[in-house]
Formats: C-alpha cells, sequence, structure tokens
C-alpha cells in the first residue's frame, strides 16, 4: 500500500485510512482484531477514532478508543498513527457546541486515557463552534500540542471559510496550523436537508480551497455507506441511505454517476469499490479516504483499491464534469 508524507508532518500514514467507529461496540472484539491485523498485514499503518464514538451504543462512549488500546497492546505494530477526535456536541444537545478549552482538554485527556498513550498523532476537533473565534482555538490546541499531548492537529466538519481564517491565523503566529480536514465527501454527493446540520461534507468552496492550498482531506463515508454497490446488487437501500444519497434532489446526479461507474468499470475492469476510492484519491490535493468494513470481507474488498488512482480526465468523467 502506498505511504505518504502528510504535508507539513512528518506523519508517514498509508493510502486508506481504516475507520474504527464500530470497534469493540456493534463489531465484537475479535472481528475488531481480525480487521486491524488485516489491514496492517496489507501495509495500512493509519487509524481513525474519536472520543465520542460508540456512545449511541450500549458499549458506551471511547468503546473504539479502549478496542484500540487493547489491540495496541497485544500486538504492538509497528509504526501505526492514530487520529482520534474531540470537541463533538453531546449527542442529545447537538446544536450545542463543546469547544470550550475545559471541554476540548476534557475529551482529549479521555482518548489519552482511553487509548493508553501519551500523545495522539493527529488530534481533530470533530465540529466547530462559529461562536468561537478562531484565533482563541488554535492557541488552545497550540497549548495541547506544546504539552505534548498531540503532535499535529487537524479538523472536522468545518466549513470553508472557517478554514480559510484559520489558515490565516496560523500564518500570522507561525504555526502549521490544521495540517489536514476531514469532511463528509465521496463519489455520491449527499443531501443533508433533513439530517446532521452540524456536518460539513464535500462542496464547491471546500474543493476549491483543498485544490489552491494543497491541504490533505481525508474524509470519511468515502464509500457513501456503499450506495453504489447495493444498487449494482439489486439490493434494497437501507432508509437512511436512501434519504441521505437517493432522495429527489440528489437521486439524478447520483445515478448519472453509477452510469458513468458501470461504463468505466467495464472499459477498465475494475470493481465499483476500486473506483469510487480511486477516484477519491485521484483529485489534485492528498486524500486519503477512510473505509469502514463492517466485516473482514468488506475490509479485503476496500483494499484491493489501496493502490487505484483514478487520471484527473476519469475523474472528471465520473462527477460528470468532463
Amino acid at each position: 500500500m502506498e505511504i505518504l508524507t502528510l504535508p507539513h508532518t512528518d506523519l508517514k500514514v498509508s493510502g486508506l485510512c481504516l475507520g474504527t467507529a464500530s470497534f469493540g461496540a456493534d463489531i465484537s472484539e475479535a472481528d475488531s482484531f481480525a480487521m486491524l491485523d488485516g489491514f496492517v498485514e496489507q501495509g495500512g499503518n493509519f487509524l481513525d477514532t474519536a472520543a465520542i464514538y460508540a456512545d449511541w451504543t450500549p458499549a458506551g462512549k471511547g468503546s473504539s478508543e479502549r478496542l484500540l488500546s487493547k489491540w495496541l497492546s497485544a500486538r504492538s505494530p509497528q509504526d501505526i498513527v492514530i487520529a482520534s477526535k474531540g470537541a463533538h456536541p453531546e449527542l442529545h444537545s447537538m446544536a450545542v457546541g463543546r469547544m470550550t478549552p475545559q471541554d476540548v482538554e476534557g475529551d482529549l485527556n479521555a482518548s489519552l486515557g482511553n487509548l493508553g498513550v501519551e500523545s495522539i498523532d493527529l488530534y481533530y476537533l470533530h465540529r466547530d463552534d462559529p461562536a468561537v473565534p478562531v484565533e482563541e482555538i488554535l492557541e488552545m490546541l497550540e497549548g495541547f500540542k506544546s504539552a505534548g499531548k498531540v503532535r499535529y492537529y487537524a479538523c472536522s466538519n468545518w466549513h470553508a471559510n472557517r478554514i480559510r481564517e484559520a489558515q490565516e491565523i496560523a500564518r500570522k503566529m507561525n504555526v502549521a496550523g490544521f495540517v489536514a480536514s476531514q469532511p463528509l465527501w465521496s463519489l455520491a454527493k449527499p443531501d443533508l436537508t433533513g439530517g446532521d446540520q452540524t456536518l460539513a461534507p464535500m462542496n464547491d468552496e471546500l474543493l476549491a480551497l483543498h485544490g489552491e492550498t494543497g491541504l490533505p482531506a481525508i474524509p470519511y463515508t468515502s464509500q457513501a455507506n456503499g450506495y453504489f454497490q447495493k444498487i449494482a446488487d439489486g439490493k434494497e437501500l437501507k432508509a437512511a441511505v436512501a434519504a441521505t444519497y437517493d432522495s429527489e434532489i440528489v437521486r439524478p446526479l447520483n445515478r448519472g454517476r453509477f452510469s458513468r461507474l458501470q461504463t468505466l468499470s467495464a472499459e477498465t475492469g475494475l470493481s465499483l469499490t476500486q473506483l469510487v476510492l480511486g477516484w477519491l484519491r485521484g483529485h489534485e490535493f492528498p486524500v486519503v479516504p477512510i473505509i469502514g468494513p463492517q466485516s473482514v470481507g468488506q475490509l479485503e474488498d476496500s483494499l484491493r483499491a489501496a493502490d487505484v488512482k483514478l487520471s484527473a480526465q476519469q475523474v472528471a468523467e465520473l462527477a460528470g464534469t468532463a
């Protein structure tokens, strides 16, 4: 698997990142270990988790991080890069931001304890709180970095205008600032009109920012919850997937992209999974898709895309912008 160095860091990460949101909760410890082992065996070293993960299950908040701690202790793998996230609103009050130093440091300390590590390689703010000045946020994060609690920091679900502001302030502070952004992004365009309004999907403005600045994107839901594959297999879409990717608003666009996917698959011999992930990786700036397999079989399917990177022409053709 390709290994790339994230710009402005010394983090050497695999071309795919393994998302672990359900590990230790909906996915058993044994199956989680099997997927982690399989990912590393194929050259993967980049793991994504968060303080909030599994808070929606009986296993409870922090289950993913604690599972990773068990695996790290049992396997002692080399060169693993761990990314975690904090500052997520409480699930019962999503409109209430959690960006105070007390909130974020509390999440960070909990993650350090859950993971059993002294420092987190890449620490994301899981959400933004536009009511808090960006300068205050960067000063807080720099404090965590100076204390050795994080090596680098990044943002997730931040809009382009706030990221641009953060970049400008970071330059004035003479610090690296955000070294990556984690948006909701896949070949399938989402319709979030009835969903979580704190999410920030990739859009034209954010895409332009990444293209202009070279800021790496590490997208989540990179395969759109299997949207294209389920259509190809003739399977019924789950209600949440249908509402997000097959609504009246986005269905024509996404079905058109599905048709072009099928055509390109026939021409190249690549699977839909390889094309969907290769489309992301084919952009002009660094892109490391987060995969979220729920089984070893799904992991193996995603890993077949590890070295696939589409050309600029193919990227444009699939998007319908050629």
